[in-house]
């Protein structure tokens, strides 16, 4: 491998690094100030600056339904979205809207508003899941 190979340029924030670093940014709150938001109404849980700090250096942390609910209410954000963000950025896992168009719009619930989606490896497409597909869309008209 030449110099020339390197890859020197800023690493990317992973999906859930970077929804706390623009919250912070644009709030203009320090990791501490942040982590003291940051608390799970379930458990009452409220993660370490330490750890705030961490994930926003794309570091390893311990993840659980806590702390993303934490982090959910800290950010002011869904916490699908947020579930969705940490998966993508701790496990390599992206989710997929389905729907019924070729263009793969998401198939929403009237009564909820619901969209399903799949979570699943990078690569793959609904159309790759076929069993699954036609489960969610058998789940999705049965739905009241």
């Amino acid at each position: 491998m030449s110099d020339a190979d390197i890859d020197l340029s800023e690493p990317k924030l992973g999906p859930f690094a970077s929804r706390i670093q623009q919250a912070r940014s644009e709030r203009e709150l320090s990791t501490r100030a942040f982590a003291d938001l940051a608390v799970d109404p379930a458990t009452g849980y409220s993660p370490s600056h330490t750890t705030i700090w961490n994930i926003e250096q794309g570091q390893p942390v311990k993840v659980s339904p806590a702390l993303v609910r934490a982090i959910a209410v800290a950010l002011g954000q869904d916490l699908r979205e947020v579930q969705i963000a940490a998966a993508e950025q701790y496990i390599g896992m992206t989710t997929t809207t389905l729907g019924t168009s070729a263009a793969g719009g998401g198939t929403e619930h009237e009564s909820t508003g619901d969209v399903t989606a799949i979570a699943h490896v990078p690569g793959l497409t609904a159309d790759d899941m076929p069993l699954v597909r036609d489960l969610l869309r058998k789940i999705t008209e049965a739905a009241p």
